[in-house]
């Protein structure tokens, strides 16, 4: 199993958050970066999979300061030597796509070669509508159901456009919402493109377009889809080869999800075991008494899941068959009850994960922390502690 370090980029403590707007706080940022540099290096020095960070835009309250992830990941690539570095993930219908290609290509190269990607659609419409606006429709969410198939087309439209990207020295596209090229672009230096290049006609006309620089040694780096909850999606990713990221708590829930991978990969023709090519994420904090872990935890990703996550319908992660997201109990207690949140001596989180584990197997674990929320000294006790008395029952991956 390998396992993953999924940094929620927020800015501040629980009272700075608080406090207002901490977001706009230059001291804020700056400590965070800081932070999450010593974060990194710890996890580069241990064996950790990778370190991966969302993207969301205009959070001024704090809470996931975390605009640009590709820029996050090549700042931490350039303080570290072995981990991955990754997005978990860009929201696909707000972005150019050949952008996105390319950004991540750039990336892979400058950490030669130690860039994952991952790939959502996006539930925030206050940053999704305003910077998504430019394809027609996403600007208004009001219609539910035709604004969600609409970022669906584009998610999987601009997912088609990157792999060709990446995977294709020059290439073309003709799709519902794209066009690559667009027709008749005459180009003037079209000899020049014939004579070191290609991607021209003879009269000059542009058929083909491709990135440069290329993924390093033009590898497809590893895919991930964060965070799947429909058996549809988690379907739709194993037939593209990337690896669904599940936050789902109930067993029965999590376990057809499995099913599901399993389905989809055999209608690919992959025969895989269940959990195989599966992800999935959890909030554990450790600390050397029960009590101890139990309020740092009180205080960091539940304080925010209650606050900021509920009203976008991720209870949905906690809840049982027929339960209702909006209306389910929200409180640290819930989620902690549930599963969401693991938290506790090493000696209670071994057992709360042995348990976990088998009921729910899978090959890519990530633990999701609330970065500045845990002071970083009981951060860092915390990664002590997970990496020398849980992570080794259950991987050999961790040193």
């Amino acid at each position: 199993m390998e396992v993953g370090f999924f940094a929620m980029p927020t800015i501040g403590s629980r009272s700075e958050i608080e406090g207002r707007m901490a977001g706009k706080r230059t001291d804020l940022y700056q400590r965070m970066l800081k932070n999450l540099v010593e974060t990194a290096q710890y996890l580069d020095a241990h064996g950790y999979y990778g370190m991966g960070f969302t993207e969301h835009h205009f959070h001024i309250e704090g809470e996931e300061v975390s605009t640009n992830p590709i820029m996050l990941d090549l700042y931490m690539g350039l303080h570290t030597k072995r981990i991955k570095v990754g997005q978990l993930g860009n929201v696909l219908p707000s972005q150019n796509p050949i952008r996105v290609a390319e950004d991540i290509a750039m990336l892979d190269q400058m950490t030669q070669g130690r860039a994952f990607a991952g790939f959502a659609r996006g539930y925030q419409p206050r940053w999704v509508n305003v910077i998504g606006q430019q394809h027609k429709g996403q600007e208004n969410s009001n219609d539910a159901e035709t604004y969600e198939n609409l970022k669906r087309e584009l998610h999987e439209e601009h997912f088609d456009i990157i792999m060709k990207a990446w995977g294709n020295d020059t290439f073309s596209h003709q799709g519902k919402h794209w066009k690559i090229p667009p027709a008749d672009i005459h180009w003037p230096a079209h000899e020049v493109t014939r004579e070191f290049g290609q991607g021209v006609d003879a009269k000059g006309i542009v058929t083909e377009v491709g990135i440069a620089p290329p993924t390093f040694n033009k590898r497809m780096p590893d895919l991930f889809q964060p965070f799947s909850f429909s058996e549809k999606s988690i379907k739709w990713a194993m037939s593209k080869n990337m690896v669904p990221i599940s936050i789902v708590c109930n067993p029965e829930t999590a376990q057809a999800q499995l099913r599901a991978a399993q389905e989809g990969a055999a209608e690919a023709g992959i025969k895989l075991k269940l959990g195989e090519r599966m992800g999935m994420t959890r909030d554990i904090v450790i600390a050397d008494t029960d009590a101890e872990a139990e309020e740092l935890a009180r205080n960091a990703g539940a304080f925010l899941w209650t606050k900021f996550f509920q009203p976008f319908g991720f209870n949905a992660a906690i809840t049982a068959p027929g339960e209702d997201p909006f209306t389910v109990e929200n409180t640290f207690e819930s989620i902690r009850d549930r599963g969401l949140i693991i938290c506790g001596s090493p000696d209670t989180v071994n057992r709360k994960l042995e348990k976990l584990f088998k009921e729910i197997p899978c090959e890519y674990f990530w633990t999701m922390t609330y970065q500045e929320l845990i002071p970083q000294k009981n951060l860092m006790r915390h990664l002590e502690l997970l990496t020398t008395k849980v992570l080794p029952n259950f991987t050999n991956k961790i040193k």
